[in-house]
């Protein structure tokens, strides 16, 4: 039988986990020796990002635990009735649901009962429209049921509980955001990296990646950016250097362009560095947080046909003409390409023309150029690629 020790213990490692999530495996152990509990689950989620999901348990079968997490914890009922409460509100398998109606429910047949455990007892933590949590404590079958004592040393530990998922979750949360931005700058064609104040990246792109790795006139090194020409280099170190800097009129500097050439003869880099906003920079300093965009003028702008096709309404053979058309060749050049009539690429070019509103060739090309966002597909390893980079072919 587990020894009741002083709740202090367990309110130490609770605080220790609000900033490391690896600590709440200590943390829950710690609470089931103080609640003399031989189980505990902790229910987790940033409700704007999805579902609750477990985010640390103790004492259950780690197979059940995975069935339970992943097919039934939204539809348990023990779950859902402290998500409809407030939170602190006790809920459990003594009080709240007996009997037969405990035996039914999903936490007893999938979490409890594989585990080797008859109670269980909980609250909610945190139940807002943003986030919620909860935490559960459960004992061993043929043990006693949770005491009046034991729901009151629970309720001690709960608003520490509280506290420190509140943290969790504000930190989970700007994780979250952080890694959405991440993931939306990944799906431009231009290269973006965040600069810090001291001119060092800290955020570094999909394109951005391609063209540092391609060794062709523009490096991320240890000690800053380069170019393949050192005077390039120095010219783009200093204009990093200077952005944010307050010139003699009083303004500050508010970035700048160079190019930059490349040792395998393709058309120059172009890089842009540009400040932040005002509101995303520190107070009182010189220099910047900045922004670098790198394009490369020869590569394409990602997935524009099959976008392009979709916001005019474009057939197959439409989407591949204006693609060529796009290269810079020309509608003969075009016409061979494709294999076709100098009659059909015109009688395809009259309906394009018709579809988006234009009457020459260099209004539809400067419509393409700026109509769609330049855009990369969803890369092989996202699980959304598919749809993108091979569209639907129905359309003749």
């Amino acid at each position: 039988m587990f020894v009741r020790r002083d709740p202090e213990a367990a309110i130490g490692r609770i605080y220790e986990a609000a900033t490391d999530a690896s600590r709440w495996v200590d943390a829950l152990d710690t609470c089931a020796v103080v609640l003399d509990a031989r189980a505990m689950l902790l229910v987790y989620g940033d409700l704007s990002a999805g579902a609750p999901r477990i985010l640390d348990a103790v004492g259950f079968r780690q197979s059940s635990i995975e069935a339970y997490g992943s097919a039934k914890l939204m539809s348990d009922e023990l779950i859902r009735e402290s998500m409809n409460g407030s939170a602190g509100v006790i809920v459990s398998s003594g009080r709240s649901f007996r009997g037969r109606k405990f035996w039914k429910t999903d936490t007893y047949r999938d979490l409890l009962e594989p585990s080797g455990l008859t109670h269980i007892a909980g609250a909610a933590a945190l139940s807002t429209p943003e986030a919620y949590a909860s935490i559960w404590m459960a004992r061993a079958d043929g043990s006693p049921d949770f005491s009046v004592h034991d729901l009151h040393v629970y309720m001690e530990l709960l608003p520490h509980v509280a506290r420190a998922m509140t943290v969790h979750h504000r930190i989970r949360h700007a994780e979250l955001r952080a890694e959405m931005a991440v993931g939306a700058f990944d799906r431009f064609a231009v290269g973006i990296v965040l600069v810090d104040m001291r001119g060092m990246p800290v955020m570094v792109n999909r394109e951005a990646n391609r063209i540092n790795n391609e060794h062709d006139g523009f490096a991320i090194l240890d000690d800053g950016f380069a170019a393949a020409d050192s005077n390039e280099t120095k010219t783009l170190r200093s204009l990093i250097q200077k952005v944010g800097w307050v010139g003699p009129t009083g303004e500050r500097t508010g970035g700048g362009a160079v190019r930059l050439t490349r040792p395998s003869g393709h058309p120059n880099y172009h890089v842009v560095v540009l400040p932040l906003p005002r509101r995303c920079q520190p107070v009182g300093v010189e220099g910047a947080i900045e922004v670098l965009f790198i394009t490369d003028t020869e590569k394409s702008s990602g997935p524009v046909d099959h976008l392009f096709g979709d916001l005019y309404g474009l057939t197959d053979a439409e989407i591949r003409l204006v693609s060529e058309l796009l290269v810079g060749g020309g509608l003969t050049a075009a016409a061979e390409k494709l294999g076709l009539s100098r009659n059909t690429v015109h009688s395809q070019l009259s309906s394009v023309f018709q579809k988006t509103g234009t009457n020459r060739q260099s209004e539809l090309l400067r419509l393409l150029l700026s109509g769609v966002a330049p855009v990369e597909p969803p890369d092989v390893t996202s699980g959304y690629d598919i749809s993108v980079v091979k569209p639907p072919t129905n359309r003749h």
